[in-house]
């Protein structure tokens, strides 16, 4: 998913499509990601945003 929303938001930046929305969602899953939770179903970054454990 990360990979997927660089990917994205690199295609944004050459095409000089702001994005703040895209930005937001790559900084919130690479924290997730980095957290050791990469295996897991990008759904699983609920738990996260909510403060709940697994």
């Amino acid at each position: 998913m990360l990979k997927d929303l660089k990917l994205a938001m690199g295609a944004a930046e050459m095409a000089g499509a702001a994005t703040p929305m895209g930005a937001a969602a790559t900084q919130l899953y690479a924290k997730f990601a980095r957290e050791e939770n990469e295996g897991l179903d990008f759904s699983a970054i609920i738990k996260m945003i909510r403060g709940t454990p697994g």
